[in-house]
């Protein structure tokens, strides 16, 4: 079976879930309601953030977890979205899409961010956003 394309997992329409969670994980502790986001989530969450601010993975699970009423966003499930979109964001910034059609990920991938050493496309569009916006890099 081949692997789906970022666009094509960027595209998954999944509902989102909050459920109880059953052990303490990361920073999240046994019974706290966490939300299991999608890529959609994370992709319109991002285009929230204003031009020119940036917002760290934590802020953004506390955004969404906030969005979906729910303590805190699973920080393993969120990671996994954001670079889905990232990539994908990259695929398009290479293939020549105008800066303010795409989702600008950028915001929420801060200088230094773990995210950074897994991207694989798009990794210079993306630094040069940054750039533009005064972001760092």
């Amino acid at each position: 079976m081949p692997r789906r394309s970022w666009a094509e997992k960027l595209a998954c329409d999944k509902p989102p879930e909050v459920k109880l969670c059953p052990k303490d994980f990361a920073d999240i502790k046994r019974g706290q309601t966490m939300l299991l986001t999608t890529p959609r989530d994370i992709a319109s969450a991002i285009r929230k953030i204003p031009h020119g601010q940036e917002m760290d993975i934590k802020a953004l699970r506390a955004a969404l977890a906030r969005a979906f009423k729910a303590e805190t966003a699973c920080p393993v499930v969120t990671g996994i979205h954001l670079h889905t979109v990232a990539e994908r964001v990259g695929e398009q910034l290479e293939a020549g899409a105008r800066p303010e059609d795409v989702i600008p990920v950028w915001r929420a991938m801060p200088d230094g961010a773990p995210i950074w050493k897994r991207i694989e496309n798009g990794r210079a569009e993306l630094l040069a956003r940054r750039r533009a916006e005064d972001l760092g890099v």
